[in-house]
């Protein structure tokens, strides 16, 4: 159950990949560092996230996580940081992953629909939208109910919501230590 609750939280990170992939229409925003946070369920319960596992973080560390989320308004998830380095992110044509097919379509020059369906070991639909303000936040919000390869049901609800910190993506932002800024930087979308 854990490595299929991974494989499909990993949906939701492939979801806003999908939208990076260079092609097609683009959306307007603000260059520099972004930090984003993931928060969801699957059947009900909490997806877990980097701050649930023992031992992953100190104490201080996930205080300081907590709450550098919180006075970005980004909601207690799974943390990451990205580096945007130009004024256009570029959405895809429909692309498929392994498992999943996915479809942007861009509703105007801010917000979208996406689509997703998966038809391998993974079983099921979902949809999903996703809507730039400002230039310097993003929301992306989708669902998705399917069965797993054992034949369970799954139903999961997530959103990611990313905003603009700072111009230097080559500096942490201010109060966050800087190991923890790379930890976090791999794990960016």
């Amino acid at each position: 159950m854990t490595k299929t609750l991974f494989r499909v939280a990993g949906i939701g990170a492939a979801l806003w990949m999908a939208l990076g992939a260079a092609n097609a229409q683009t959306v307007s925003v603000k260059p520099g560092l972004w930090a984003s946070s993931t928060a969801g369920t699957m059947n009900g319960h909490k997806l877990p996230s980097i701050l649930d596992i023992k031992g992953a973080l100190t104490p201080q560390q996930k205080s300081a996580l907590v709450s550098g989320m919180q006075q970005l308004g980004l909601p207690v998830g799974s943390p990451g940081l990205a580096c945007q380095e130009t004024e256009s992110f570029a959405l895809p044509k429909p692309q498929s992953t392994e498992q999943c097919t996915f479809n942007a379509s861009p509703s105007d020059a801010t917000s979208g629909i996406i689509q997703m369906s998966c038809n391998g070991q993974l079983k099921g639909s979902g949809q999903g939208t996703y809507k730039v303000s400002g230039k310097t936040t993003a929301t992306l919000d989708w669902k998705m109910e399917g069965t797993t390869p054992q034949g369970t049901p799954i139903k999961m609800e997530q959103t990611t919501v990313y905003k603009w910190v700072q111009a230097d993506c080559s500096q942490p932002p201010k109060g966050l230590d800087p190991s923890l800024a790379e930890m976090l930087k791999s794990n960016g979308r």
